[in-house]
């Protein structure tokens, strides 16, 4: 289950910042062309004989204050890169070395439950034949071919397919 969610989790995180990336770069955008226009505006002077106020001077006054707010606006590109997107990046750097520690985990959690219960079964019908064989030829049944003996195998395989299904119980729980 959480090797489906890894890859959703890196490719969510990996999307946002790609987002407040874009977002950085369009306030960064807009900060530099409020600057430009700031520079012409407060390059702007209105020549004395207009009135100081109710004329065209409070016009400039206007925009200047405008630019000053607009540009305190846009520059949150800044803020953008060091509080979120600095975070986020942060959790990506967390998740992956998450990711790391649970590849690294994965080892303790192997097991053999699987083998052992096929070399069971092989064992078992092993000693299904060796009977079979035996109600024929009770004499033919000796040696390796000994019922007795893959029955004292299959005691002890089965013990070791108990054992290990024990021991994936206790590490499971």
């Amino acid at each position: 289950m959480l090797t489906l969610r890894k890859p959703a989790w890196r490719k969510l995180l990996k999307d946002l910042v790609v987002y407040f990336r874009e977002i950085q770069v369009t306030y960064d955008v807009r900060a530099k062309a409020t600057l430009r226009m700031s520079n012409v505006i407060n390059a702007t002077n209105g020549p004395p004989e207009l009135l100081r106020q109710g004329g065209i001077n409070d016009a400039i006054g206007m925009l200047r204050n405008f630019n000053k707010i607009a540009l305190a606006e846009a520059n949150r590109a800044k803020e953008i890169e060091e509080d979120v997107i600095g975070q986020l990046n942060l959790l990506r750097n967390d998740l992956n070395q998450k990711i790391r520690e649970i590849k690294g985990l994965s080892g303790d959690f192997k097991n053999s439950v699987e083998r052992e219960r096929d070399n069971s079964r092989r064992m078992v019908e092993s000693l299904n034949g060796a009977l079979r064989a035996a109600e024929h030829d009770p004499v033919g049944a000796s040696g390796k071919g000994d019922p007795f003996i893959l029955r004292l195998g299959v005691d002890r395989q089965v013990e070791k397919q108990i054992d290990e299904e024990n021991y994936l119980h206790r590490v499971c729980v």
